[in-house]
């Protein structure tokens, strides 16, 4: 959401980032910043950095970063808007009516009836679930051991067995049918003349946004007819792939680590056994948006998805998609294909922590999962298992490696000598066709990226020091030299003459203002900036010819190659080389 530039120059400069994280933290100047233990991540020694001129946030720790508004969000937990809103109200400042366009105030209004509409709908569904026909719904509850402070804590409620019940109701409240529908309370005759209730017959679990408002519901049939579970599609409150069913309750909890699962009876079944801190995605795979909302939360989470299949491919996914956000994963893995409710139900809340502190790392999960259904017993089998898990455990850290080799070995009998000789062989490729490609596998192995990305960050962050620095990185060729949106975006939004670093960041994503942010780590070190941008790109050329080489170099392997193509190549080969030296 954007706010007037005039607007948000005034909230950040009333809201002046030292006098607003002394309230969080103590800070001692160091230099030209100032330095705190940070309040986002446990710490002994002082990691976390203010500086004054930039009002920008840094931790060398925790990687958080940003202006004001981004360490309000981290600390309070609040999306952008409400940690923009907990900033006005701090300095007694009006928020603007949406940019003051009347467009822009009729759709903040009308959203605001929406979200009217299914906190009186959540009302309605618990009334229902107590009245006489409700009874339904409390006989279902009471056998999967529902006790009534589990229904109040969730708001657990019952959509009657009708047709529109819940329509004739709001509507009688003065809502109309248009707002029902773009609330995902009515569904739309296909012939678009009439409307009925979205939920009927089921028990009802109102999905609660951190803010503490009902955004939507997920409904369950109290029988065995399909579909089990129906879901609030994406409405102008709420969109699924942004929000955590359950996170809500953590909003005011120091929690050491979330546990992830896939269902809502996942979440209120631990949370009868006394495990109060777990979330669930709403009826699709996690996203990387709430693997970020998680990060706001906690540093650690536990997967604890269903043991069939699905459950397990899911997992692969969802520990791939936290550890990119930097998160640390670990995996609890059920028996007998039992889902967590189930599992806490037979061995209670001891059974579970069991599990818990037997939780697998990211690796040994994907080397288990490689394994299921090989029968060890099969030479064949066991064999093609222990090339597989070499393959993938030669990708690893070397330090990684010799820890899970020594599993490998364990598992399989082979000698780890000969296992690490295996792993030495490559391979690599078998992964493209295994059950582990489909886990969607990404990592970084060329050391040359994370040099350009380093190389990048130097030149925004002398053009950032230096006009002169500034210029000269504008009239080169921009585009082959910052590949980085992030950094390309900030460039062309530095050559505006009102802007400010501040503002700026202040109305970035999250990872963004971060990745902005870790610029401070260079601060100070470039003496001459000008002459920084020269050699940089002089740098960032040679990378590019090195790559161009190897990649030559590689072709011209290829078998069926003719004596012109392969002249051609050296021609090119020779270029390079004359470029690099």
């Amino acid at each position: 959401m954007a706010f007037p530039t005039a607007w948000m120059d005034e909230l950040l400069a009333k809201n002046e980032i030292v006098s607003v994280l002394s309230s969080y933290m103590e800070l001692k100047p160091k230099g030209r910043k100032l330095w705190g233990l940070c309040p986002l991540h446990g710490e002994k020694t002082a990691s976390f950095s203010i500086s004054p001129d930039k009002q920008l946030f840094y931790c060398f720790g925790c990687h958080a970063g940003g202006t004001v508004i981004q360490f309000i969000m981290d600390i309070e937990r609040l999306p952008f808007v409400e940690a923009v809103q907990f900033l006005a109200n701090r300095v007694g400042m009006e928020m603007p009516r949406e940019v003051n366009d009347d467009a822009l105030r009729k759709q903040r209004a009308y959203r605001e009836r929406l979200y009217e509409a299914v906190k009186e709908a959540a009302r309605y569904y618990c009334e229902q679930f107590i009245a006489p026909e409700g009874k339904v719904a409390r006989d279902y509850a009471a056998r999967r051991g529902l006790q009534k402070e589990i229904i109040l804590r969730f708001g657990i409620g019952y959509a009657p067995n009708e047709w529109d019940r819940l329509k004739v109701h709001l509507t009688q409240k003065g809502f109309s049918e248009k707002e029902l529908v773009d609330a995902g309370l009515l569904v739309q005759n296909a012939d678009k003349n009439s409307s009925y209730d979205a939920y009927r017959n089921r028990l009802i679990f109102p999905i609660i946004g951190t803010n503490g408002r009902v955004l939507g519901f997920g409904a369950r049939v109290l029988d065995d007819s399909k579909p089990k579970y129906i879901n609030t599609g994406d409405t102008p409150i709420y969109n699924k792939r942004n929000n955590l069913y359950g996170l809500n309750l953590q909003k005011n909890i120091k929690q050491g680590d979330l546990v992830m699962v896939e269902g809502y009876m996942d979440v209120i079944g631990l949370y009868k056994a006394g495990v109060e801190n777990a979330v669930a995605s709403l009826g699709t795979a996690l996203t990387q948006q709430q693997a970020r909302l998680i990060k706001r939360y906690v540093e650690t989470v536990y997967i604890a998805y269903d043991g069939d299949a699905a459950g397990q491919s899911a997992t692969i996914r969802g520990m791939e998609i936290l550890k990119n956000e930097g998160l640390n994963v670990h995996v609890i893995a059920f028996p007998d294909n039992l889902d967590p409710d189930e599992y806490v139900q037979i061995y209670g809340r001891d059974g579970f922590d069991r599990l818990k502190q037997s939780a697998l790392t990211l690796n040994a999960f994907k080397l288990e999962s490689m394994a299921a259904g090989v029968n060890m017993d099969s030479e064949n089998e066991r064999e093609n298992y222990a090339k597989q898990a070499c393959a993938y455990i030669a990708t690893l850290q070397p330090v990684e490696q010799e820890r899970y080799y020594n599993l490998l070995a364990k598992k399989t009998g082979y000698d780890v000598q000969s296992l690490k000789r295996q792993g030495g062989r490559g391979g690599s490729s078998q992964l493209s066709t295994s059950r582990l490609s489909r886990g969607g596998i990404r990592r970084k192995t060329d050391e040359e990226e994370t040099a350009r990305e380093l190389l990048e960050r130097s030149l925004i962050g002398a053009a950032l020091q230096n006009k002169g620095a500034l210029q000269l990185l504008q009239e080169s060729d921009t585009k082959k030299y910052i590949s980085i949106d992030t950094y390309a975006s900030l460039l062309d939004a530095m050559g505006k003459s009102d802007f400010s670093m501040a503002s700026y960041v202040a109305g970035l994503e999250q990872k963004d203002a971060e990745r902005i942010s870790s610029i401070l780590k260079d601060e100070g070190v470039q003496t001459d900036p000008i002459r920084t941008v020269k050699e940089v790109i002089g740098r960032i050329d040679r990378l590019s010819n090195e790559e161009r080489l190897a990649s030559l170099q590689e072709k011209l392997k290829e078998p069926q190659l003719s004596a012109a193509e392969k002249a051609d190549i050296l021609k090119e080969i020779q270029l390079c080389i004359r470029a690099i030296k």
